[in-house]
């Protein structure tokens, strides 16, 4: 699931690669079915993505290991890639002189994506691809990073409010979430809930994020048959499509599609059983595919972009795997044996798995 809709990303940028951002726009977010259907992909990795952090959630004794886990998995891998672009790519293929380049302003505030501070000036790179249908962007997939960090944070609060020992609290946040989307959404619209184009927005992704948590938790009562998975998919292609106030019901719709498939746990190829390439996928497609703009510039239609860049960053992500994410979850150890050092010297820190127990 994840590996496939990493797959679904860099085909989707790929468009905006090879035409811009003008294009991108008219030609994948402005005509149904392909605005609704693009538009499911990024909320399904998020409703995968709470599905799986719920799982990992319950297991953790406190929020130290659980945040632990989740930094160990996502930070060493992003700090890498954020720096090799800014680095290495950037330094290579900028049309500024070093000095200019590792000075400029625009650098130090690209090297911010490590920290997670990520913002539209920070996809930028000074003098990078300027050429390209694209230009200077280096990184534009992790516009999604920041709202990865508010579901992780967002998750536990509703641990510390009680949601491992009672799952309507998760149920409670979810609500209160979907009621403030919108809230919002109205007051800026004047409460005209017309029909919109482009990607989701960020508040969309938490709430996918936490469908997928509320499926987990109450994963006993779901009822997955094939059929019921093909009306939800084709409910969330219509509602991402028709409507702003269609968004939520895309949402819950294609949340159901996302687990279905996956409680239908469809056999892995035999590389997918020791590799998670997803992560890696998603980090270093959209430089890479900068990068064979700038070089190829004779073959900058998506189908070449995507059929270049698929292999190159398949590739990359196992190089990734192998050796930056796969060692990096051998550290989990120490993130336990750290905990257990801190629960020791602070008592009140067992209440959390003393909850947890009941």
């Amino acid at each position: 699931m994840r590996l496939t809709l990493s797959v679904l990303v860099l085909l989707i940028h790929s468009v905006q690669i090879a035409y811009g951002q003008r294009v991108y726009m008219d030609a994948v977010w402005a005509h149904f079915p392909l605005d609704g259907l693009a538009m499911t992909v990024l909320p399904m990795f998020f409703t995968l993505s709470g599905f799986l952090v719920a799982g990992s959630l319950y297991r953790c004794r406190t929020l130290l290991s659980f945040m632990g886990l989740r930094f160990i998995r996502i930070y060493p891998a992003l700090a890498v890639e954020v720096t090799i672009s800014a680095v290495l790519v950037g330094g290579l293929v900028t049309n500024l002189s070093w000095p200019e380049y590792f000075t400029s302003d625009q650098f130090f505030r690209y090297l911010l994506n490590v920290t997670g501070h990520v913002s539209n000036a920070s996809l930028y790179l000074p003098g990078v691809f300027e050429t390209n249908p694209e230009p200077g962007m280096a990184n534009g997939q992790l516009w999604t990073v920041p709202y990865e960090l508010i579901c992780y944070i967002g998750l536990g609060v509703l641990a510390l409010a009680g949601a491992r020992k009672d799952r309507r609290v998760l149920l409670a946040g979810l609500t209160i979430f979907i009621a403030f989307s919108v809230l919002k959404m109205g007051l800026r619209t004047g409460w005209q809930f017309d029909p919109w184009v482009g990607p989701v927005t960020g508040r969309a992704l938490v709430i996918a994020f936490l469908l997928g948590i509320c499926l987990h938790a109450y994963r006993d009562r779901l009822q997955v048959h094939g059929y019921l998975v093909t009306i939800a998919a084709l409910v969330g292609v219509i509602g991402f499509s028709v409507s702003g106030l269609g968004q939520y019901i895309g949402l819950v719709a294609m949340a159901y599609v996302t687990v279905g498939l996956g409680v239908m746990d469809p056999p892995r190829l035999g590389v997918l059983k020791s590799a998670d390439l997803s992560y890696g996928i998603f980090l270093y497609h959209f430089i890479i595919q900068q990068l064979i703009a700038h070089l190829l510039p004779g073959m900058r239609e998506w189908y070449w972009i995507a059929a270049l860049s698929l292999p190159l960053t398949m590739l990359v992500a196992h190089l990734s795997w192998v050796g930056i994410e796969r060692p990096a979850l051998k550290l989990r150890q120490h993130v336990f044996a750290l905990e257990c050092r801190i629960m020791r010297s602070l008592p009140g820190m067992s209440a959390w798995h003393a909850s947890a127990e009941r």
